[in-house]
């Protein structure tokens, strides 16, 4: 094949928030990107520019600035990545799906190719909104989708040629983790134990405060075990009150982390832990990427979608909607020892996973390789 060439790639997503498992994202996307194109010019759409140029080092501009963008747009050779994360859903607002999909639909006018690069689908609400992201996502280059869910519940829409679609991995998964850190833990003096670290990943959800009494009983369990436990915010404005919350229910101590991390700070954080039991998607994530035994809080299908991936389909536990009922702690308990029991087995598991979804994510990129060259020959 001969060399692809691409002058300016601009990046769309949920970046600009704060968001730790977002900011790995774009980390991520950036990492990866820069290998195939090292050459190309990246902007980022942020809703802090700023913030994204000093933690990313690329071009950002507003997400809302259309002049900036209409001038990225009107470059020779650029290309829309409009990714990772699940942008496409309408379950935190219609407002923010119909944003993202009206970024395809100005690439579009702007004859720009589009790459859906590693992202979950759904859930939806209401069933128009399906259908018009399915319409829309027919006019793009290429969709790569993170998980086997994601895959088959688009191809189930009967919406995309077959073509079109590809599954890959979530582009965290292959973030190279900076050695720059060191240890963070000790070098803020945290934790104080000598146990196993279990890093607590909670985030804000309606039926979460139902259950928090059921998880601080849990928790105090482990750490009179002689556990550390330590919550770790992923997005710090809103995770931060919640894990406190849950902290100030213990009869134990446990360390509530009281300041924002960056992606990279975050994964180097992750990496002195022992064990995750995480809500937030790349909490969890972040532990595959160090083969930490894991129990996932399912709150969103994606939660357990990711689970699945590494078999561990048996160490989710649902939250129950508005109508469901509580979870007694002894069933979070049984989950966790069982980690604890079978720690090696699990740890072996999940690296071989994570290694076998870098290999798809491997192969995505360069089906976008391809499916790029075949376009640029229309440039």
């Amino acid at each position: 094949m001969k060399t692809l060439s691409i002058d300016e790639v601009v990046i769309s997503g949920y970046y600009g928030f704060g968001n730790v498992g977002d900011e790995a994202v774009l980390a991520a996307i950036l990492q990866q990107l820069k290998h195939l194109w090292p050459e190309a010019r990246f902007t980022v759409l942020s809703g802090n520019p700023q913030a994204t140029v000093e933690e990313h080092g690329v071009n950002a501009i507003s997400r809302g600035d259309l002049r900036a963008l209409r001038k990225s747009f009107s470059s020779q050779r650029t290309v829309l990545v409009s990714g990772g994360g699940t942008l496409f859903q309408d379950v935190t607002s219609s407002r923010s799906l119909y944003y993202y999909l009206s970024l395809l639909l100005m690439a579009r006018r702007y004859q720009i190719p589009v790459v859906i690069y590693g992202q979950g689908v759904g859930p939806f609400r209401r069933k128009w909104n399906q259908r018009l992201t399915g319409r829309i996502l027919r006019g793009t280059q290429l969709v790569i989708l993170r998980d086997q869910q994601a895959y088959d519940d688009v191809r189930a829409w009967n919406l995309l040629d077959r073509d079109k679609l590809c599954l890959g991995a979530d582009p965290v998964l292959a973030l190279e983790p900076s050695g720059h850190y060191g240890s963070i833990l000790k070098s803020e003096s945290r934790p104080s134990k000598d146990g196993p670290i279990l890093l607590v990943s909670l985030r804000p959800w309606p039926t979460l405060a139902h259950h928090l009494n059921q998880l601080a009983t849990a928790l105090d369990t482990f750490s009179r075990e002689g556990w550390q436990v330590v919550f770790l915010p992923f997005q710090y404005d809103s995770d931060y009150p919640i894990c406190r919350d849950c902290a100030s229910l213990m009869d134990e101590p446990a360390e509530v982390w009281d300041r924002p991390l960056t992606a990279q700070e975050t994964l180097s954080l992750t990496g002195e832990a022992d064990y995750c039991l995480g809500m937030r998607l790349h909490s969890l994530i972040f532990a595959a990427i160090w083969g930490l035994p894991m129990v996932g809080l399912a709150y969103d299908p994606k939660v357990e979608g990711f689970l699945k991936e590494l078999d561990l389909a048996e160490f989710v536990l649902d939250l129950p909607d508005t109508k469901g009922g509580l979870w007694s702690s002894s069933h979070l308990l049984g989950l966790m020892k069982r980690l604890a029991d079978e720690e090696e087995a699990i740890t072996a598991q999940i690296k071989a996973k994570t290694i076998l979804l870098k290999e798809r994510a491997t192969a995505a990129n360069r089906r976008m390789e391809e499916t790029l060259y075949l376009f640029q020959e229309s440039w």
